[in-house]
């Protein structure tokens, strides 16, 4: 099963997605279920009465590795809503198709094969992460010895599509004033080489670097211009060059100032 990737990166899974569908006998109604993969196995079997393990038993392994709620998709209000859930959340999102939300027993084994399909995604990828780590001679890795945190960077935001590069930027600005203003040097330092790295895999016209700028001069404004800076990011990805326009002009009259 090949899995359509609307946000994200199937090489790069967040192991938290949004699935959606459109109703085919009612245009324009969407409906969207959660699937989330566990980092560790879980017998389940373990946590229920005694009496209801043999049923448990019986629907296949007792192991959980990954689950999806609702387990049919449920109604939402529309597709616009689910690109700007997933992108605030740092969800992937996966379209379903178009499918007939009035037999929900066929759309219970549709989740469930793709949530089965993206925890196999998810498996890989953490296998590979695995081998890398361990060592891989063509790469001149050393086994048990840890890659340059920079090039591990590099490697993971090299995989990112935009709107989840533009996500993991917001955090990480955040997370950069938080450490500017209470002093920790050497944090602050980690984060903006971060925002560096990130930036090398945007669009030059993002202008990543001037964020960073406005970030870390401590002049007058700095959070204000640093978030104009941010909102300039995400307008130029959407291509909404009139806000683009606005921005600049905000940014400008600040600097006169």
């Amino acid at each position: 099963m090949t899995l359509d990737y609307e946000i994200g990166n199937p090489t790069n899974p967040k192991g938290h997605a949004l699935i959606y569908f459109q109703n085919g006998s009612k245009p324009g109604q969407v409906g969207a279920s959660y699937i989330v993969t566990l980092p560790v196995t879980v017998d389940i079997s373990k946590y229920v009465p005694p009496f209801l393990a043999g049923q448990v038993e019986q629907m296949g392994s007792g192991d959980m590795s990954s689950f999806a709620f609702p387990p049919a998709p449920e109604p939402v209000s529309s597709e616009e809503w689910l690109r700007e859930t997933a992108t605030r959340r740092g969800d992937d999102l996966l379209f379903g198709g178009t499918v007939n939300f009035a037999d929900v027993t066929s759309l219970m084994e549709v989740v469930a094969g793709i949530s089965t399909e993206y925890a196999a995604q998810c498996e890989a990828m953490s296998e590979s992460a695995g081998a890398v780590s361990a060592g891989d001679p063509a790469s001149g890795a050393i086994a048990g010895e840890p890659e340059p945190a920079e090039d591990v960077n590099d490697v993971i935001y090299g995989m990112m599509a935009e709107p989840d590069l533009l996500t993991e930027l917001t955090t990480l600005m955040g997370r950069l004033q938080y450490e500017s203003s209470g002093g920790d040097v050497v944090g602050a330092r980690e984060t903006e080489a971060k925002i560096r790295s990130i930036g090398k895999h945007m669009p030059e016209n993002r202008q990543i670097d001037l964020l960073v700028s406005a970030a870390t001069d401590g002049l007058p404004e700095s959070a204000k211009r640093t978030q104009l800076y941010l909102d300039r990011a995400y307008a130029m990805y959407r291509e909404d060059y009139t806000r683009v326009h606005i921005i600049e002009q905000e940014i400008a009259e600040m600097t006169l100032e």
